[in-house]
């Protein structure tokens, strides 16, 4: 496998991640985080690059990470081990240069931004000295060993770990600067849909619509719709916002973006998780609205108002599909709520943040049947953990 195709897979296959490159196209930073974090970023959020080495482990262990000031208190950070001899020397050949060019990847892997990069020369000297000599540093697989030395990395830096068998290794945090950005205008052709998506739109909750259909456009095809119409007494009105068909299974998809472009800076974790609270109920709300709608074989419409064909299905499942799913305050009132939804409805409702949803996309490898029942057995989770938070291990053999 050549560095190009590695790079791909692990860009596909990681939900975030760190990437350091010297090719011949120069030197960069590939980043993968999620679309909100990249907005915070684009408003200004601060972003430090965190380094450690594990010199307890021979030889050497060298771990690097990403910390992002998207909430003064609770804020994001991405840290992972470099494994390659091509990661060593790019990093080596990024902190020797001007400035680099750092490109943010989104959940769905597409290249949103990039930036012009660039730190003070004694914290590149700072990096430089703590790497030491490239060629004797780690090479090789991610193993038990270098798990447990990622996780003394990661409580060097103040990251929560629990396990109380850690220790301290040696790091450094340094600030870099960003300027001079290009924001991607993309566009993706679908068998239904063809859409643009901008990460900076000022239409956040149109732009997470999109994002949805374009994940699931080969699992469903041409039964796949971006607002679905129904009649009313005066013209028509969307259903939902994302409308899946297939033989064994109805998806409805409201999809509910933390709105971060336009927002107020530095809002409290308090009002940013009471706004998504809110959306979510709101989803809530809308979903099982939609799905009596369907009960009653209420006759749909796509966007350009043909009728949508479909068979019934004993069990709809509906998704209230948010950009990200915050873990703090109380969310017992919303919990509540999606059982009620789910005993009185008969349907099968998820609450799920885009991240976490691409990976059962991932594992579905395909077969939209599959990412049904592994969507069923999260509900099955949700009802007998009662955390809206809770997260169920995928693994191949399902």
């Amino acid at each position: 496998m050549t560095i190009q195709e590695r790079i791909y897979t692990e860009l596909l296959h990681e939900p975030a991640s760190i990437w350091f490159i010297n090719d011949n196209f120069g030197t960069k930073i590939m980043v993968k985080l999620t679309s909100a974090i990249i907005k915070s970023v684009i408003k200004g959020s601060k972003i430090e690059f965190l380094f450690g080495k594990d010199n307890s482990q021979q030889p050497p262990i060298f771990h690097s990470g990403l910390r992002i000031y998207d909430d003064h208190i609770n804020y994001s950070a991405v840290t992972g081990t470099l494994r390659f001899t091509d990661e060593h020397t790019s990093l080596g050949a990024i902190m020797n240069r001007s400035f680099t060019h750092i490109h943010f990847h989104n959940e769905l892997g597409i290249c949103v931004g990039t930036a012009k990069l660039s730190f003070s020369i004694a914290d590149q000297l700072r990096v430089l000295n703590l790497q030491g000599n490239t060629e004797k540093l780690y090479c090789g697989n991610f193993d038990e060993r270098i798990s447990r030395s990622l996780d003394c990395f990661d409580h060097s830096i103040k990251l929560e770990i629990e396990d109380g068998d850690t220790y301290e290794i040696q790091n450094i945090t340094v600030e870099g600067k960003l300027q001079d950005w290009i924001i991607m205008k993309n566009t993706v052709i679908g068998y239904n849909e063809t859409n643009q998506v901008m990460v900076d739109d000022k239409d956040e909750g149109s732009i997470l619509e999109k994002e949805v259909t374009i994940v699931l456009d080969a699992l469903f095809k041409q039964k796949l719709y971006l607002n679905p119409q129904i009649a009313r007494k005066n013209g028509y009105r969307e259903l939902t916002d994302v409308l899946a068909i297939y033989e064994n299974g109805i998806f409805l998809i409201e999809s509910k973006a933390l709105g971060i472009i336009d927002s107020v800076t530095n809002r409290t974790m308090e009002k940013k998780v009471k706004g998504i609270q809110k959306q979510v109920s709101t989803g809530i709300d809308q979903l099982v609205g939609a799905s009596k709608k369907v009960m009653l074989n209420t006759t749909i419409y796509d966007k350009h108002l043909d009728e949508i064909i479909f068979g019934k299905t004993p069990f709809l499942h509906c998704i209230v599909l948010v950009s990200e799913l915050l873990p703090f305050g109380d969310w017992t009132n919303i919990e509540y709520k999606i059982f009620k939804a789910m005993a009185e409805n008969k349907i099968y409702l998820n609450v799920i943040d885009m991240r976490e949803f691409m990976q059962y996309v991932g594992h579905a490898r395909g077969s939209a049947d599959r990412l049904n029942l592994m969507l069923i057995e999260r509900v099955e989770a949700f009802v007998e953990g009662e955390n809206i938070h809770m997260r169920i291990n995928i693994t191949k053999e399902q």
